[in-house]
């Protein structure tokens, strides 16, 4: 179990604003989004749409729409997320000179889209951001490493594993600096590329940019922020494939220290897929009780995952958490988890999108 990285691009982001001060809102908003305060960031940005709507200025309106979308984004809730987007998109559209910020909601909205499992108008979208980009001779290091990232995610979750390593390592090559903690960093492109060689058996060279990853992060982010644990989970996971299992329970270990003391906010799936990582281990050495212990831990975070790039995982948990419980002669808590991961399983068998449908 492991994760791949996809960021989003806060465009044009401490003081408290005047109640008529639309820019000072806006950027107030975006200063409690960048530390994860999404309710306050969003009573910001919609005090300066309302200002911004009041006097009639249409690129103000457009930022406080994309900022309202990253804002839905980071709370997952992607369809809002989207409508958002697209606002902005359309009052972005009527000015030429703005192609820059353009480009950059369409790349957001791809990012949204990814999330979702929306691989083509993931895809479509960051084909006009690229448009826009090249044609307007956008000068954006990071926004070009941004779509290049959003492409090997993409690719990768579509199996289209030559793609994928060719987008990462473009966007390795691109010399940019990430202006705040929301931008893609290298260490997140250097980590996806050590899942293309991982997924195509190439362990030395996942294993080396695994590593790099990790001393970058910690370069970046300092060796006890919980965005460590997406590395370390995944140099346990290669470790674990490869029959290093003391080496792998070592980086599950140290991943779930680092979370458990966090005083940052993070997202659950970096605890679930930690805790699942140890589970599967204890299980490989007949520990049935720890190896049980872990992975409820683990299944209490499965409740409400229900995006198509999460699924897989959360049934990984749930099925194996069954079979231990069966084990332990709990057999009406583990069908109970069985009859969830069949819902889950005809949930999204029987689950046509709109645009799909006939």
């Amino acid at each position: 179990m492991a994760s791949l990285l996809l960021t989003i691009t806060v465009l044009f982001g401490e003081t408290i604003p005047r109640e008529d001060d639309y820019v000072g809102l806006r950027q107030a908003g975006l200063a409690e989004y960048g530390i994860g305060h999404y309710a306050r960031a969003e009573e910001f940005i919609r005090k300066a749409l309302v200002l911004t709507e009041t006097i009639n200025n249409e690129y103000e309106v457009a930022l406080s729409y994309s900022a309202l979308g990253d804002i839905q984004q980071a709370k997952r809730q992607f369809a809002d997320a989207e409508r958002d987007y697209r606002k902005a998109i359309s009052l972005l559209s009527h000015h030429r000179e703005r192609s820059h910020a353009l480009a950059t909601v369409w790349r957001n909205l791809a990012a949204a889209s990814t999330a979702e499992g929306r691989y083509g108008e993931a895809l479509a979208a960051l084909k006009e951001a690229s448009r826009l980009v090249a044609k307007n001779k956008v000068e954006d290091p990071c926004l070009n490493a941004q779509i290049l990232t959003n492409l090997g995610v993409i690719y990768y979750h579509q199996r289209k594993m030559a793609k994928a390593e060719s987008s990462f390592l473009r966007a390795t090559e691109l010399q940019f600096t990430a202006n705040n903690l929301l931008d893609v960093d290298l260490w997140q492109i250097v980590n996806n590329l050590g899942r293309v060689y991982q997924i195509t058996r190439q362990y030395a060279k996942a294993e080396d940019a695994y590593r790099r990853s990790l001393q970058l992060a910690e370069v970046r982010r300092g060796d006890s922020d919980p965005d460590l644990s997406i590395v370390l989970d995944n140099l346990g996971s290669l470790y674990a494939g490869t029959g290093r299992y003391q080496e792998a329970k070592s980086q599950f270990q140290k991943s779930l220290a680092i979370l458990e003391h966090s005083r940052t906010s993070f997202d659950a799936m970096f605890m679930m897929r930690t805790l699942y990582g140890l589970g599967a281990l204890y299980l490989r050495e007949n520990d049935a009780i720890r190896a049980g212990e872990m992975l409820a831990r683990a299944a209490g975070v499965t409740r409400g995952r229900v995006l198509p790039v999460e699924v897989p995982e959360v049934l990984d948990v749930l099925d194996t958490y069954a079979k231990v419980l069966k084990d332990l002669s709990n057999s009406v808590e583990a069908q109970r988890l069985q009859m969830e991961a069949q819902r889950i399983r005809a949930s999204m068998a029987y689950t046509v999108r709109v645009g799909n449908a006939k």
